[in-house]
């Protein structure tokens, strides 16, 4: 589909303005956003050096479009693409809305809403991998088979085009966005059927164009999830205690402190311990940081370095990869944690999995990755995001459309060589993707979180008692 007819779809699905903004205000409204980010985020000068995105240049672009806007829903979008090309989830319009914006995010969440398609697949080493087999009319794409093309451009190219449409990560090795929702984004969202191109297992191309106003029909699988709730198991014959926290929630302190306090006496029963993050979205850092209190047997100190845009750090930085961004010091200094009056004192190996991980779930791998020689060993996948420590957003609005927004004003330095190492998101060791771990998950008859599926099939799990 067209530019010129997505123009005309968002131009008509909702009435003419009703802010009477005009299109100065609106100029005004972007550079107000443009020069803000610039000045406060600190991501953008690292992402132009390690990513070869100028995502403040992307944005500038964004003008010339001011000038075919006629409703309030199309400049609602412009102004959240614009935000969406930081390419930083903590750089983001927030709430409360104004009543105008609330009304267009409300219209754009119901044309969202019909948007049923979903492909499921999985970023695999620069390819998009099908990891659940599904049906469409007489045809079926099967695991394995990869996604090349969709609406006759190659995926990657197709990705760098609408880059704007939704948040991506980014693979340092391919040197490429990628995600693997691609094919539903701001401009998608409008249209009834999507084309793809899709190499199966057995090197056969095949074409298909795809209603996205119906559910993907997947083909019979038995798995399941239930049991993903925060909880704490012992294995008995394997020796290993399981802990899984789907959130970083303060609220869950007491309870992880009152479970862990009954192994206390019993830990020569334990020969390992397994911290499963995975899917936690973030939260409250105090909450990882009660639950290694509650497992380590001595202090662990790790360095800790926090680096901002110049009016926000202290002093200019000095060693060289910082000074390039012209970054300035903010923290610099030796951080604690220590083990609380119940801790475990447990002195074997723990292992912490991480994967998808953002915020405060990201920072918790700060004392995984403190030192590659400790008890303390992260076992995951690269994120393709920034993650580690970091300040609170900081919040503005913007002049006209009273739009609030958030950005991250600092960006975790901790022993950075490289412009990549900025990213935090490197596991001490890394869990490859194998089609057969897609196919066994696939035929898998019981719940995806239970203990028999976990050490039977699970690779993070497998590799966690490999060492």
């Amino acid at each position: 589909m067209k530019l010129t007819i997505l123009c005309l779809i968002l131009c008509t699905a909702t009435s003419a303005f009703s802010q009477s903004f005009t299109k100065d205000q609106m100029r005004e409204d972007l550079d107000t956003l443009i020069h803000t980010i610039a000045r406060v985020s600190p991501h953008i000068a690292v992402k132009k050096d390690a990513w070869k995105y100028d995502g403040i240049q992307e944005m500038k672009n964004l003008k010339k479009r001011i000038d075919t806007i006629s409703s309030d829903l199309s400049y609602y979008l412009l102004l959240e693409q614009a935000f969406t090309l930081s390419q930083d989830m903590h750089t983001s319009s927030w709430f409360p809305l104004p009543d105008w914006a609330k009304a267009e995010e409300a219209a754009f969440r119901r044309i969202r809403s019909r948007f049923k398609m979903a492909i499921p697949n999985t970023y695999v080493n620069g390819k998009y991998i099908i990891r659940e087999a599904f049906a469409y009319e007489q045809d079926t794409i099967g695991i394995g088979s990869e996604i090349r093309q969709i609406e006759g451009i190659p995926v990657d190219k197709y990705v760098r085009q609408h880059i704007s449409g939704r948040y991506y990560s980014y693979d340092m090795k391919h040197g490429k966005f990628y995600g693997a929702g691609f094919f539903k984004n701001t401009e998608t969202v409008f249209y009834d059927s999507l084309s793809f191109t899709f190499r199966l297992p057995s090197g056969a191309i095949k074409n298909l164009r795809m209603s996205t106003r119906e559910f993907t029909r997947y083909l019979p699988v038995g798995y399941k999830r239930k049991n993903n709730i925060t909880r704490i198991e012992l294995w008995e014959p394997e020796k290993v205690l399981y802990i899984r926290l789907t959130e970083m929630n303060a609220d869950s302190i007491p309870f992880l402190q009152r479970e862990l306090a009954r192994y206390k006496e019993h830990t020569k029963d334990i020969e390992r311990i397994i911290v499963d993050f995975r899917g936690n979205p973030g939260g409250d850092d105090t909450t990882w940081q009660a639950l290694y209190s509650a497992i380590i047997p001595s202090p662990v100190s790790y360095p800790l370095k926090l680096s901002a845009n110049k009016g926000f750090g202290k002093k200019k930085e000095t060693l060289p990869l910082l000074t390039k961004y012209g970054l300035y010091a903010l923290v610099d200094e030796t951080e604690t944690l220590g083990p609380s009056d119940s801790s475990l004192h447990f002195t074997g190996k723990i292992f912490v999995l991480f994967e998808d991980h953002y915020s405060s779930a990201g920072s918790a791998m700060i004392i995984p990755n403190a030192k590659k020689d400790d008890q303390i060993i992260s076992v995951g996948r690269r994120t393709g995001t920034f993650l580690g420590v970091g300040f609170a957003p900081l919040f503005f609005t913007l002049p006209h459309s009273r739009i609030p927004y958030r950005i991250a004003p600092s960006i975790e330095t901790t022993g950075a060589i490289r412009a990549g190492d900025l990213m935090h998101d490197d596991p001490e060791i890394e869990v490859p993707y194998d089609i057969r771990d897609f196919e066994a998950t696939a035929t898998y008859t019981g719940d995806l979180n239970d203990k028999a599926y976990l050490l039977r099939y699970d690779p993070f799990i497998r590799i966690a008692m490999q060492h």
